[in-house]
């Protein structure tokens, strides 16, 4: 497989994908009922991105106590739906390029530094790595996710910024709401 240099890919399509990574971020937060603010790409290209939430307080987590654990577990989940939509995009334009992807790398980041704060045993944090991954996929590829990821990629591609008010209404419109999109439970919640 031979991998499509960054500078073969044309802007808008590189943007896109940048858009429906950050889209992916904004929908399941917003999903899990998180404060986002807005969804932006930074000029002058739109090549990278970020969900912005409003200001809360640095907390410590105590895994003992569920809300924590639920804390700990939405924020993973919200670092790799960005990645996994991402994925799904370029899924689909796979016939024409094979990209090095490498937008991800603050996430993974974020992602390492949560699970050795969790310092769970390797079952524990495979189990919980795998339900993570699953819950976020699920959210993600739902058709109604993938309708609205790709309204809001569309316009934060062309604006650079959605708010809140906007993302909401698209979220509305696609009914990604918590309630609506039922999923079975995993292992891992079973166990927590």
């Amino acid at each position: 497989m031979i991998l499509t240099p960054a500078h073969e890919i044309p802007l808008a399509v590189r943007r896109k994908a940048t858009a429906i990574h950050e889209a992916g971020h904004a929908l399941v937060a917003t999903f899990l009922m998180k404060n986002v603010t807005e969804v932006v790409l930074r000029p002058p290209h739109g090549l990278s991105g970020e969900t912005r939430f409003e200001s809360e307080p640095t907390v410590f987590l105590d895994l003992n106590v569920k809300a924590d654990r639920r804390f700990a577990e939405d924020a993973f989940v919200i670092l790799l739906a960005g990645q996994l939509a991402e994925a799904e995009y370029w899924k689909k334009l796979a016939p024409l390029y094979i990209p090095l992807v490498d937008s991800h790398r603050a996430d993974d980041a974020e992602i390492n530094k949560l699970r050795s704060q969790l310092d769970l045993s390797p079952d524990h944090d495979a189990m919980f790595v795998g339900y993570c991954t699953d819950k976020a996929k699920r959210i993600v590829s739902h058709e109604n996710s993938q309708a609205a990821i790709e309204e809001i990629a569309t316009r934060l591609a062309e604006t650079l910024s959605i708010g809140r008010g906007e993302l909401n209404e698209v979220l509305a419109r696609h009914d990604v709401v918590q309630g609506k999109l039922r999923f079975v439970l995993h292992p891992w919640q079973r166990r927590t």
